[in-house]
């Protein structure tokens, strides 16, 4: 058994639009939120550092991680969030739980006679695109926050209603793009958001895809999705002969067919995946395209940007944000969220290790040309301005797992200094005590048979004497170090 991860009792508002009137599944949303609303939700503003400055370099290097957690809203996640809202309440329309045309469409599902229900979708699109780390993903997390994966619905207006709605669903086109990984992915994504490990071993064992797009048809349909976010849609590139097709008519079937609003999300190369067949490509564009493009230097949402990551400086000394930081910062990274956070990151760690303790146009350059040289061969693309050359920059980007290494690597060129400053702290004490002129006595100094007076004169221990003497074995006699007789530690001795 899983706990849902926000699973909710309906509470009901009822909304001022009059096609979402009466609706259960539409009043137990969050109400529609106004601009300013909006991005305060979607704010996530990690505490600032703060007194954090003056704590010691060990402490300081974790916290340097809290700016990942960083989500500045611009304004197309306020777009992006106003289209989502629109494009749930609107396939929830065609749905409404409280109307007999639903049961007797969700009826003539589970016979397969889909065409005689004279069921009306309402169910729109969306696709979302942009460059890999642009912030897409990040974007559409925020939003979906903002909403409750699962709703437990029990009564509504004094009649019973016992259900659990699932306002959004989100996974990822499989690697090797076939519909088969989708089909389990989908199973396992309503696990989640139920709680319950229901369907993803039910069905684990079922072959072919008739039966099981079968399955998530019923599925999708008895719990209500809202919406079904398909993330990472440019795999489909890689897909065997006719995957493509197969995926994409699928999704057409979720829409039409089962009233669901899908919404593709992926790099710029997903929106050829759509060109070669136009009925896919119009179906794509129902709410239209929301584009996360590389902003220009000079745009303002990507001086918003840099303008909240730069507070987030856990070195001694924080240098204003010039005008030659920024055009830096904009050379550096292309404009590209993730690689912009992953630099600063980076460099911080680099100065807080060196003792520079500050970022320079000097030191961030260093860091992109050594830590991060994997990703010159992509940026470069994107610097070109060569349209050709910038399509192949997803890619040019190296493995995700190559990218993990690089932000985990241990710089230590940066270390080493500091850390053998450190080690040879340890040692000056000693140094500092034993040194001597006299080699002789540097030799003493090494031997566990001396001792050393308070006066601080050096004496021979007895054991020392001994080792010397002409005559060991009468010097250990005389000391009393020989046994007079073989017994004379025995019990037996000692009480005769």
């Amino acid at each position: 058994m899983t706990t849902p991860a926000r699973l909710v009792t309906a509470g009901y508002v009822e909304s001022p639009i009059a096609q979402y009137q009466g609706n259960p599944l539409i009043e137990a949303l969050p109400s529609i939120r106004a601009e300013a609303d909006a991005a305060a939700a979607l704010a996530m503003f990690p505490e600032e550092p703060g007194s954090e400055v003056g704590l010691s370099k060990e402490i300081r290097l974790h916290c340097i991680d809290r700016v990942l957690q960083l989500v500045q809203p611009l304004p197309i996640h306020l777009e992006l969030e106003s289209a989502l809202s629109s494009l749930i309440r609107s396939g929830y329309v065609g749905r409404n739980p409280l109307a007999h045309s639903t049961w007797r469409h969700m009826y003539a599902l589970a016979l397969g006679q889909t065409s005689e229900s004279g069921f009306r979708s309402t169910a729109s699109t969306l696709s979302v695109v942009g460059l890999s780390g642009i912030g897409k993903s990040t974007a559409l997390e925020s939003i979906l926050r903002l909403y409750p994966q699962a709703i437990r619905h029990q009564q509504y207006r004094g009649r019973e209603l016992v259900q659990v709605q699932i306002p959004w669903l989100k996974i990822e086109c499989p690697f090797d793009g076939s519909l088969t990984g989708l089909c389990h992915a989908f199973f396992r994504a309503i696990d989640r958001a139920i709680g319950d490990e229901r369907y993803a071993k039910r069905y684990r064992s079922l072959r072919g895809i008739v039966p099981l797009v079968h399955q998530i048809e019923q599925i999708a349909s008895t719990h209500f999705v809202g919406v079904l976010i398909i993330d990472e849609l440019q795999h489909l590139r890689v897909a065997k002969t006719g995957g493509k097709e197969n995926m994409l008519n699928f999704f057409v079937n979720l829409i039409n067919s089962i009233g669901i609003p899908v919404v593709f999300v992926g790099t710029n190369s997903m929106i050829d995946l759509f060109s070669d067949v136009m009925r896919n490509a119009r179906r794509a564009t129902g709410l239209g395209l929301s584009d996360f493009r590389q902003p220009a230097s000079d745009d303002p949402a990507w001086a918003l940007l840099v303008d909240a990551a730069w507070q987030y400086q856990w070195i001694r000394h924080a240098e204003p944000l010039t005008a030659e930081l920024r055009n830096v910062l904009y050379d550096l990274t292309q404009g590209v969220t993730d690689i912009l956070i992953k630099l600063l990151v980076l460099a911080q760690r680099h100065a807080i290790h060196t003792g520079e303790e500050r970022l320079t146009v000097r030191l961030l350059r260093t860091i992109a040309d050594t830590r991060m040289q994997l990703l010159k061969p992509a940026l470069d693309a994107l610097r070109s301005g060569d349209t050709k050359r910038m399509a192949r920059f997803e890619d040019l980007l190296p493995p995700d797992s190559q990218i993990a290494a690089m932000m985990g690597v241990i710089d230590r060129d940066a270390r080493a200094p500091s850390q053998l400053s450190t080690l040879r702290d340890m040692r000056r004490p000693v140094a500092a005590s034993s040194a001597r002129s006299s080699p002789d006595v540097c030799e003493v100094t090494r031997s566990p048979a001396t001792s050393i007076t308070n006066a601080g004169e050096w004496i021979q221990s007895e054991a020392r004497a001994i080792a010397v003497h002409e005559a060991p074995r009468d010097a250990l006699q005389d000391a009393g170090w020989l046994l007079e007789d073989a017994l004379e530690f025995s019990t037996a001795y000692a009480a005769s």
